[in-house]
């Protein structure tokens, strides 16, 4: 199912968009759907990160909620140097067996 949402852009996203128009040979809609769908992601793990950061979701949560597998969370959150509980990575591998 898709929506018809009219939306403003400023110059700079108006540019950003015929860039990838040009380097994907795609059509307007479809490069406005790329980039929404790559800022979608990485608002998800912006905000992954940040409720980690703050003790509101675990790390397993976590994970779930960027769209990554464990594994590659814990080596972005260890670049990231945010702590965690210990027992919440026994938790996960606990869940991965």
């Amino acid at each position: 199912m898709t929506s018809i949402l009219g939306v403003r852009l400023t110059k700079e996203m108006e540019r950003a968009v015929e860039e990838v128009v040009k380097e994907e040979s795609v059509d307007k809609s479809t490069a406005l759907r790329i980039l929404v769908h790559i800022g979608y992601r990485e608002w998800r793990l912006k905000r992954a990160l940040e409720k980690l950061r703050e003790g509101r979701i675990s790390l397993w949560k976590a994970s779930e909620m960027a769209g990554m597998t464990l594994w590659d969370f814990i080596d972005l959150v260890k670049k990231e140097g945010i702590e965690w509980a210990e027992f919440e990575l026994d938790e996960a591998i606990e869940r991965l067996r």
